[in-house]
């Protein structure tokens, strides 16, 4: 997340511009995430099962649910997204999705909250 913020911001040549470009955090983020090649999610898996794990209160480790996820037979939906639902939760969201874009590219984000 940093490094696409700091990609946008740098890019945008200033906190205006940076908001303006804000729109493409969420396209930029997806693309950095599928860029991840499988070999280094199973280096991480390997490192996370020699170095042990810890939970807190919520979460059990991002190893163990993203195993968990991938042995597990997917469940149904239970509300089914059409493709005319999708376009138009898509647009209900549309207005928050930018506004939380352009708060995290002109404000950075706090990962202790």
């Amino acid at each position: 997340m940093r490094s696409t913020v700091n990609r946008i911001r740098s890019a945008g040549r200033g906190a205006r511009r940076a908001a303006d470009r804000a729109d493409e955090l969420w396209e930029q983020l997806a693309a950095s995430v599928r860029a991840i090649p499988e070999h280094e999610y199973e280096r991480r898996r390997r490192a996370g099962r020699l170095r042990g794990h810890s939970t807190d209160s919520t979460h059990p480790p991002t190893r163990l649910r993203r195993e968990r996820l991938l042995t597990v037979e997917p469940a149904r939906a239970g509300v089914p997204a059409y493709a005319g639902r999708e376009r138009r939760i898509a647009a209900e969201l549309a207005d928050v999705r930018a506004e939380v874009a352009r708060r995290i590219v002109r404000d950075g984000f706090d990962t202790t909250a």
